[in-house]
């Protein structure tokens, strides 16, 4: 298998629903757009460093334009969660046949092609197994699993253990990549402060526009 035979899936869920935590400091319009925004620095560093198949799964109508925009194909789900999305998107037929699926949040800005190329290039040495980039709040950034019905995803709160008792469970090697730009997504204030010298144009764009303020749902001070 090459890297380029993998599947890449990235799922969002609805924008009115997205990066609540931010909802005292942002407007549910800023949210929306960032979402969106980091979406594309995302897709972005994906199709920089790969050439193979890559979706995007959401329930949100919105998402489906920018997303084919810049070259992805769109899945759409019920919107019951992450978890469930993956299962969505894994059950379909063109994801099904790869010989592998690397699942990459989409709210990490940060990313860079040589990130993606290191998931792939794990994911492609193994004839069986899986790949886990964990954040450092003990969350998963991505998750790759040979074959796709390897094992199944838990994305949530302290999903890198969950998802190493799965990979335990289903008796397939594990392989944990320790890459810092990744150990971060963005769901606080204090995360974006965290990354924003770090993230893609389109983010960057964003921020330089809008105020992130602390009071407030207009988020602008």
């Amino acid at each position: 298998m090459t890297a380029e035979e993998i599947a890449i899936v990235v799922a969002v869920g609805p924008l009115g629903r997205g990066k609540s935590r931010l909802g005292p400091s942002l407007s549910a319009d800023d949210r929306r757009q960032l979402v969106l925004a980091m979406l594309e620095d995302v897709l972005a560093a994906i199709f920089e460093a790969h050439s193979g198949p890559t979706f995007v799964v959401t329930p949100d109508a919105e998402v489906g334009p920018v997303a084919r925009a810049l070259g992805a194909q769109v899945l759409r789900d019920a919107g019951e969660g992450t978890n469930a999305a993956i299962e969505t998107a894994i059950a379909n037929a063109r994801i099904a046949a790869a010989p592998a699926v690397l699942v990459i949040q989409g709210d990490l800005p940060q990313i860079t092609p040589a990130d993606v190329r290191r998931c792939l290039d794990a994911l492609a040495s193994v004839e069986r197994g899986a790949v886990l980039v964990p954040g450092d709040d003990g969350g998963t950034s991505v998750l790759g699993i040979r074959p796709p019905f390897g094992m199944p995803s838990a994305f949530g709160p302290q999903s890198a253990q969950r998802h190493r008792e799965a990979a335990l469970e289903a008796r397939i090697p594990l392989q944990e990549l320790a890459i810092a730009a990744l150990a971060a997504d963005v769901d606080t204030v204090a995360d974006l402060d965290r990354v924003r010298g770090a993230v893609g144009p389109a983010t960057a764009a964003l921020l330089a526009r809008i105020t992130v303020g602390a009071a407030g749902e207009g988020g602008a001070s």
